[in-house]
C-alpha cells in the first residue's frame, strides 16, 4: 500500500466560490509566486486541517474563506478533510468535515482525527516517556505534522529542527518521536498491558505458593500438636518432633481411622441390682425401726400404766378398803361399824376397783408379749442391717470395678474425640499435603524477563539510537548531495530526538547545529535531515505521509528585502548551488518512488524543464492563492 499524499489545497469563498491547488503524487511540486502571493499558507491550511487547536491562516487568506481543506490520496483511496474558518475572535473551530470510501459528515477535530488514524494505520498507543514524572498521551493523526512541513519559521532555524519544536509541542514532539521510528509500537501498549497482566499474575501466584509454605509450616506444628494429643491418649507411638509432614499425616491418617473396642456391661447392670436391693433393705430397715419406734412406746406406756395401777391398788389396799368379800355386812372402812346398806356410790367405788384390776392383770398380760415382739424386731432389724453390710461391701466392689470400667470408658471417649479432630484436621487441611510448585512461577518469569527486556528503558533507549543512527546515515548520505561548508569535508551527521537536535561530528568534535553557522549549513542540514526521516519511515512502513513541504529553498539565496518579485536571474555560483536543492529532490523522489515533495519558492528556473514542469499551473504570479474579486468576512447584519 502506497503512503499517503497530499493530493489538493482547496479554499471556499464567503459566497460559494472555491479554489483549488492541485499536486502531482510521488513527484516535486513546485509552487512558485511572489512575497504576499498566499503561498506561506499553504502550511498552515494543511496544519489547521490536521487538527491544530489555533488558526494560523494568514490574515488575507482567512478573511476571504469560509472553509479550507486538503485532499489526501495513496493508490486506492482518497481522504477529503475540510475545517471551518473560525471568527476573527475565535482561534478555531470544531467545526469539521470528513468524507473517504462513501462516508461523509460534519463532526468535530477529534473525531475527524480518530478516523484519520484508522487511514494512517495510528494504532492504540500513547508516547514514550522512558520512566519520567510525565504522564503518557495518546499519539494522534496530529503528531504527524512535524515530519510534513519545513515552513518559514524552520527551514533555516539554527536551534529549531521540526515545526513545532519551539513552543509547546516540543514535549509531544519527544515523546511520539520513538513511535514513528518504530522503536515502540502499538504492541508496545498490549505488551505493557501483558506485562501489567502477568506481574499481577505472578504476585498471586506468588502470594498463594507463599500461603501453601505457610500453612505447611503452620500445619506441620498444628500436626505436631494434635500428633502429641493423640499420643497421650495412646494413639499415637512413633517419634513427633523429627517426623516429616508426610509421616505425621500417615500416622494421623491411622488415628483418624480409629474404632473403640465393645465393653461388657455385666457390672453396671450388677451395681443397678445392688443398689436397687440396697435401696429394698434399707427401706425395709427403716419400716422395722418405725415399728420397733412405735412398740417401744406402747411398752413404755404400759409400763407406765401398770406402774400406776399398782400405786393406786397399794395405796386402797393399805386403807383396806376393800379387805373383806362383798355382802351387807361389811366393815365401813371409816367408823369400822358394819355396813348395813348397800348404796350405788360403794358399787361404783367397788365396780372401778374391780375395773382397775382387770386392766392391771391385762397390762401385766400383754407386756412380756410386747417385749417378745421387739425383741423380734430387734432380730430382724439386726438381720436386715447385716444384710445391709453385704450389699453395701458388695456395692463398694462393683463401684471399685466400675471406676475402672468408667476410667477405660473416658479414655475410649477421649480418644474417640481426638480422632475426630484428627479427621477433620486433616480434611480441612488437605492442601498442604500437597508440595507447592514453581513450574508455573518459572514459566511467567519467563515470559516478564523477556517483557521487561523488550520494554526495558535501557534496550528503548537502545533501539532508539539505532533508529537515529539509520537515520543521520541517510541524512549524511543526503547532506554530501547538498551545499554545505567546506571546512567540514569529514564529517558524519547526527540525530539526537530526544534534544530535538542534529549537528555533524568530525574527527575533532560533536558540532551542534547552531554552531555550524551559514544560512545555507542550516538549510542544508534540514534538508537531509527531513527527507532521512521520510526514507526511514518508508523504509520501515510508519504511519507517516509521503510528503514534505519546503517553504523557499531560496530563502539563504534571496533573502525577502532584495526580491521585488520572481527572480528569474542570479549569480551562477549561488544559481548551481540552489539548483543543487532541487537535483537532490527530484533525485529522492525518483529513489523513493513513493515520495512526494512541494516547494513553496519565490525563485523560478525557467531554463530547467523538470522545475518548469513540476511549477506546472501552480503559479500565483497572476493568481494568487486568493483570487483578487473574492469577498472578504461578510458584516453582520
Amino acid at each position: 500500500m502506497s503512503r499517503w499524499q497530499l493530493r489538493a489545497v482547496l479554499l471556499y469563498s464567503h459566497d460559494s466560490r472555491r479554489r483549488d491547488i492541485f499536486f502531482d503524487l510521488n513527484a516535486v511540486n513546485i509552487v512558485t509566486g511572489p512575497s504576499g502571493s498566499g503561498k506561506s499558507a499553504i502550511c498552515e491550511i494543511i496544519d489547521y486541517c490536521l487538527g491544530s487547536d489555533k488558526c494560523h491562516v494568514p490574515g488575507v487568506v482567512r478573511d476571504a474563506s469560509s472553509w479550507v481543506s486538503i485532499l489526501l490520496a495513496n493508490d486506492s483511496t482518497q481522504v477529503f478533510i475540510a475545517r471551518r474558518i473560525p471568527p476573527a475572535d475565535q482561534q478555531s473551530s470544531e467545526e469539521t468535515y470528513i468524507a473517504f470510501d462513501g462516508l461523509t459528515g460534519t463532526t468535530n477535530v477529534s473525531t475527524m482525527l480518530r478516523r484519520l488514524e484508522q487511514l494512517l494505520g495510528i494504532g492504540n498507543v500513547v508516547t514514550e516517556v522512558f520512566g519520567a514524572p510525565l504522564q503518557p498521551k495518546k499519539i494522534t493523526a496530529r503528531s504527524v505534522t512535524p515530519f510534513l512541513m519545513q515552513d518559514d519559521d524552520v527551514i533555516i532555524n539554527k536551534t529549531v529542527l521540526l515545526r513545532g519544536a519551539q513552543d509547546e509541542r516540543r514535549r509531544t514532539i519527544v515523546d511520539t518521536f520513538p513511535y514513528f521510528l518504530g522503536t515502540v509500537d502499538e504492541g508496545a501498549v498490549s505488551k505493557e498491558q501483558e506485562l501489567r497482566r502477568l506481574n499481577a499474575q505472578y504476585a498471586t501466584e506468588e502470594r498463594r505458593i507463599s500461603a501453601i509454605e505457610s500453612q505447611r509450616d503452620t500445619t506441620a506444628l498444628a500436626l505436631r500438636g494434635i500428633a502429641a494429643e493423640a499420643q497421650q491418649v495412646g494413639l499415637f507411638e512413633a517419634s513427633i518432633q523429627d517426623a516429616s509432614i508426610e509421616t505425621l499425616r500417615g500416622g494421623l491418617q491411622k488415628v483418624a481411622e480409629y474404632v473403640p473396642t465393645t465393653h461388657n456391661d455385666s457390672e453396671g447392670d450388677r451395681l443397678t441390682s445392688l443398689t436397687s436391693t440396697e435401696r429394698r433393705l434399707w427401706s425395709e430397715r427403716v419400716r422395722l425401726m418405725g415399728e420397733l419406734d412405735e412398740l417401744r412406746e406402747a411398752h413404755r406406756e404400759a409400763t407406765a400404766f401398770v406402774t400406776t395401777t399398782e400405786r393406786q391398788q397399794r395405796r386402797l389396799q393399805v386403807v383396806d378398803l376393800f379387805s373383806t368379800a362383798d355382802g351387807p355386812n361389811e366393815i365401813c372402812p371409816v367408823c369400822s361399824n358394819p355396813i348395813m346398806q348397800y348404796t350405788e356410790t360403794l358399787g361404783n367405788v367397788r365396780a372401778a376397783y374391780r375395773e382397775l384390776q382387770g386392766q392391771l392383770r391385762s397390762a401385766e398380760r400383754e407386756r412380756p408379749q410386747i417385749d417378745q415382739y421387739i425383741a423380734n424386731l430387734q432380730d430382724r432389724i439386726g438381720d436386715v442391717s447385716r444384710q445391709m453390710s453385704i450389699v453395701r461391701a458388695q456395692l463398694v466392689a462393683v463401684r471399685r470395678e466400675s471406676t475402672a470400667v468408667q476410667e477405660r470408658l473416658d479414655v475410649a471417649e477421649r480418644r474417640m474425640r481426638v480422632a475426630g479432630r484428627v479427621s477433620y484436621f486433616l480434611e480441612v487441611s488437605e492442601q498442604a499435603e500437597q508440595v507447592p510448585s514453581r513450574d508455573q512461577l518459572a514459566i511467567l518469569q519467563g515470559r516478564i524477563t523477556e517483557l521487561q527486556e523488550e520494554l526495558n528503558n535501557s534496550n528503548k533507549m537502545e533501539r532508539l539510537q539505532d533508529a537515529q543512527q539509520q537515520v543521520a546515515l541517510a541524512a549524511n548520505d543526503i547532506l554530501d548531495k547538498l551545499p554545505f561548508a567546506a571546512l567540514y569535508p569529514q564529517r558524519a551527521v547526527f540525530l539526537n530526538t530526544r534534544e530535538l537536535t542534529a549537528g555533524i561530528i568530525t574527527a575533532q568534535r560533536r558540532i551542534p547545529m547552531r554552531d555550524i553557522g551559514s544560512d545555507e549549513n542550516y538549510l542544508s542540514l534540514h534538508v537531509a535531515v527531513a527527507l532521512g526521516l521520510q526514507r526511514y519511515f518508508r523504509l520501515h512502513e510508519r504511519p507517516v505521509p509521503g510528503f514534505v513541504v519546503f517553504d523557499q529553498l531560496s530563502r539563504p539565496f534571496y533573502p525577502p528585502d532584495r526580491m521585488p518579485g520572481v527572480i528569474t536571474t542570479r549569480s551562477d555560483a549561488e544559481r548551481g548551488e540552489l539548483r543543487k536543492y532541487f537535483d537532490v529532490l527530484f533525485s529522492e523522489v525518483e529513489t523513493q518512488e513513493d515520495l512526494q515533495i512541494i516547494v513553496l519558492e519565490h525563485a523560478y528556473f525557467a531554463d530547467d524543464e523538470r522545475f518548469v514542469k513540476a511549477v506546472g499551473s501552480r503559479y500565483l504570479e497572476t493568481e494568487k492563492l486568493i483570487p483578487a474579486d473574492w469577498p472578504g468576512v461578510p458584516k453582520e447584519g
